[in-house]
């Protein structure tokens, strides 16, 4: 099925298609949200006729979800061996969670025409002071959806890459509610002391986020703490979409990348 912007996204409330005339407002608001507060949330930027259909697909596809359960780091890419022992880069919170992958959806569905749509790409590069973005071009990794069902959580981390595009597509029954501390780090202090506090259940300034079906986030997760609490009751099941970006067109994840969010390679995986 063919899907034109105006069936995904609300442009009334959010002109992505016209970024020099009625979209610029949005732009600069988005940019001052996350130079304040690290995130921009738009609630029912994705139409509910869009949301309801990019939910079917999914849930049609969740018997084939990645699952991982693991202790997680939130500096997943340090050594922590050279670190001292007890110190904020060592500490780990609980983290299971499911991924659906890019390839378990059909080229012409909701979920990946949404995607690549260009005016998002146009927009997501203006609003995150970019001067290139394109969307990665992993076959399993590209657009994800998250999948989180009772007794899941995903632990508090730090990003790798500057900002992250998340869509919610499905709330849980109970819990797992997004929270986030903002700009707890810096290029400057890695404040090591507040995350350690943090990580051991006494940290402050926790910003807790509604999300509903429909919003659209972005996210300077790089420098702002994370997690999402556990899910307490499913049925349904927490869903949330992650569409990935880079500077670099057609951009492919490492092996061990793809193997660090899956728990394994896909049986169908092809090495670059």
């Amino acid at each position: 099925m063919s899907y034109a912007l105006s069936d995904l996204i609300d442009l009334d409330r959010y002109p992505i298609n016209d970024l020099d005339g009625r979209g610029a407002g949005l732009v600069d608001e988005c940019i001052v949200r996350m130079r304040d507060t690290a995130m921009c949330h738009l609630p029912g930027f994705v139409r509910a006729q869009a949301v309801e259909q990019i939910r079917t697909e999914a849930v049609a596809r969740q018997e084939t979800t990645y699952w991982m359960r693991t202790e997680r780091r939130a500096y997943s890419w340090r050594d922590p061996a050279e670190y001292p022992e007890g110190h904020a880069v060592g500490m780990t919170t609980p983290n299971h969670i499911g991924t659906i992958t890019t390839d378990a959806f059909a080229a012409d569905s909701a979920f990946v025409s949404l995607f690549q749509l260009p005016e998002l790409t146009n927009f997501l590069r203006a609003a995150l002071e970019e001067p290139a973005l394109h969307p990665v071009g992993c076959p399993h990794l590209a657009a994800n959806v998250k999948v989180m069902a009772e007794g899941c959580k995903h632990a508090w981390h730090f990003d790798q890459n500057e900002s992250a595009v998340t869509f919610m597509i499905q709330n849980a029954r109970e819990g797992g509610h997004y929270e986030y501390v903002p700009y707890l780090r810096s290029e400057d202090d890695e404040n090591y002391g507040e995350v350690a506090g943090l990580l051991s259940g006494k940290g402050a300034g926790v910003i807790r986020e509604d999300l509903y079906p429909g919003s659209f986030c972005l996210f300077k997760g790089r420098r702002s703490i994370h997690r999402v609490t556990e899910v307490t009751g499913g049925a349904p099941d927490r869903l949330l979409a992650v569409f990935s970006y880079h500077t670099v067109p057609n951009h492919r994840y490492r092996d061990s990348t793809v193997r660090s969010v899956l728990g394994r390679l896909p049986d169908n995986y092809i090495r670059t």
